[in-house]
């Protein structure tokens, strides 16, 4: 397995090469994935999605740290509920959100009017 460079190189890698810094993360993180049980791989690679998502939700450094640190507690709650009053979980939780407002589309149903 890949070894984390010193806190030192990966804050020189962070200035110098954003770049290197984001792919040596992907590849740890797949390296980690492959190395787990079959039955874990799919939810790794799901939360590795969800993390990618959070990252590229970010606006600079800062902000996605805020955004990470967010999800962190967010996860933690749902690990503490779990573990002090698990008959209080439902199977799934879900955010629903709306979808953006979009100009509408023409119908295919309505007759086009000709001029």
């Amino acid at each position: 397995m890949q070894t984390l460079p010193s806190f030192d190189e990966l804050k020189k890698m962070a200035e110098d090469n954003p770049d290197a810094l984001e792919a040596l993360r992907l590849s740890m993180s797949e390296e980690l994935i492959r190395h787990a049980s079959a039955e874990m791989q799919p939810r790794l690679r799901a939360q590795l999605s969800h993390i990618n998502h959070v990252i590229a939700r970010g606006k600079n450094p800062n902000h996605t740290n805020i955004l990470l640190m967010s999800e962190l507690q967010q996860q933690l709650k749902r690990f503490a509920q779990a573990l002090n009053a698990p008959d209080t979980l439902t199977e799934q939780q879900a955010d629903i959100r709306a979808f953006p407002a979009s100009p509408r589309q023409p119908d295919a149903t309505t007759p086009k009017q000709t001029r």
